[in-house]
């Protein structure tokens, strides 16, 4: 019988915590619409988004973000990302068979063939890596650490694990990124309104960014471009991401004759990593060879 009411009390405990809706997720779900209002949003946009069963209690997307977002090096090589071979080849290819949109950014942007391909390598293997968050779940989990109930939630069921979850620092950052969420929320509706597609219908990583080149949504707003010309800049669309990925480059200081601190600069402001710059580089040079 205690068995059975241990059993009983787990399984309360799970449903509890995964529920997409209910008591536990009804405080913040207030809260962040609130805020989405107030960052300009149509309220009942923002209302219908914050209703929406498909925006669930997910702690484990903020432990994702919190603890998992950084780019890792190997054992041997703790200064780069692991690397398949077989994605230089393949890149090589990429380069082969979308030579004139690639000639294109570097005509517009001087962001040659080879820095686009390595950036779309490391992002998304070109293209072939499957993305499979609700993006607007993930900032929304992320923006429901200002509810002090939802932060204390996921510290109690994550803190064996993570004790950093209770230090003040960890705690200060939890709060900045979840401010950070609710701007990138808004920015990622505004795409999907550009677009006329269900925002909730979007699909992206864990850390909410879109498409080949997995901008984040507030950078594709500002740097976006629509390369195909058929009137809208949209980050799935690979035509439309090369040429933004271009834009984004020039912007920060990219150029193909530039000194290499200039280049690591203009990389290290996509991903703010030295290891990622280092594979990104590496990935660069042996395109060349």
């Amino acid at each position: 019988m205690k068995k059975k009411f241990i059993y009983l009390i787990i399984l309360i405990n799970i449903l509890f915590l995964s529920a997409p809706s209910g008591f536990a997720s009804e405080p913040q779900r207030r809260l962040v619409e609130e805020l989405l209002i107030a960052e300009g949003l149509d309220p009942p946009q923002a209302h219908r988004i914050m209703q929406d069963p498909r925006v669930s209690v997910r702690p484990d997307i903020v432990i994702k973000n919190l603890f998992f977002s950084s780019p890792k090096g190997t054992v041997g090589k703790p200064d780069v990302m692991a690397v398949d071979p077989r994605q230089i080849k393949k890149g090589r290819t990429f380069m082969k068979e979308n030579a004139d949109v690639l000639s294109t950014v570097e005509n517009i942007f001087g962001a040659s063939p080879r820095i686009i391909t390595a950036i779309l390598i490391i992002e998304s293997r070109l293209g072939s890596y499957p993305m499979p968050y609700n993006v607007v779940n993930a900032y929304a989990n992320l923006a429901f650490l200002l509810d002090p109930g939802y932060l204390k939630e996921v510290q109690d069921r994550y803190a064996v694990a993570y004790p950093q979850l209770l230090d003040d620092a960890t705690i200060a950052r939890s709060k900045r990124k979840a401010k950070w969420a609710v701007g990138e929320l808004c920015y990622l509706v505004h795409i999907a309104n550009h677009l006329d597609i269900d925002p909730l219908s979007i699909s992206g990583s864990f850390a909410g960014a879109l498409g080949p080149a997995q901008f984040i949504p507030s950078s594709f707003w500002i740097f976006g471009i629509d390369g195909d010309r058929d009137g809208m800049a949209d980050p799935f669309n690979m035509t439309d991401a090369n040429l933004s990925m271009g834009h984004y480059l020039k912007k920060h200081g990219w150029r193909e004759d530039a000194p290499l601190a200039q280049k690591r600069k203009a990389l290290w402001f996509y991903n703010r990593s030295d290891i990622y710059v280092n594979t990104v580089m590496m990935i660069y040079e042996q395109l060349g060879r």
